[in-house]
């Protein structure tokens, strides 16, 4: 993905809020992580640092909260998904890439750290991303069923 002046200042314009779900917040942390490694400007660099952070507060504030009832059918499948093997609790994968992006916000590291840093920082919360939005139930010939209930 390219990024682009326009591109870059429509994604710090984007809004969200308290109010905004687990799973919009998600793919903003995911948005605003993918353009922060691919930006080479340190003031869009510090931005998109900033909005990342204000984000990952956002959904960390989330984390424990029940899921709402709009998200149900999309957050259930028919077959059991793929779990990986590293598995923090959300809270710890949250606080990982806060504390990552608050090294960047910080400006102490030399360039190749803050590059080693951001694409660290980058699978991080991709990774917790597609945490957050992967399935949470399992339809079956008993109805539907909630994953952890499984393991």
């Amino acid at each position: 993905m390219a990024t682009t002046p326009n591109h870059i200042h429509s994604l710090l314009a984007l809004p969200f809020s308290c109010s905004t779900d687990f799973t919009e917040l998600a793919d903003n942390c995911e948005r605003f992580a993918e353009v922060l490694v691919e930006t080479h400007e340190p003031a869009e660099k510090l931005a998109l640092c900033g909005k990342l952070g204000s984000c990952l507060n956002l959904l960390h504030t989330t984390l424990h909260e029940p899921i709402p009832a709009h998200l149900t059918e999309s957050l259930t499948v028919e077959f059991l998904p793929y779990i990986p093997e590293f598995a923090p609790e959300s809270d710890a994968l949250c606080r990982y890439c806060e504390e990552l992006t608050r090294l960047l916000i910080n400006g102490s590291l030399s360039a190749d750290q803050s590059r080693v840093i951001g694409d660290l920082l980058l699978d991080l919360v991709m990774f917790f991303a597609e945490r957050l939005k992967a399935p949470r139930w399992i339809k079956t010939g008993q109805g539907v069923i909630a994953l952890d209930v499984l393991n």
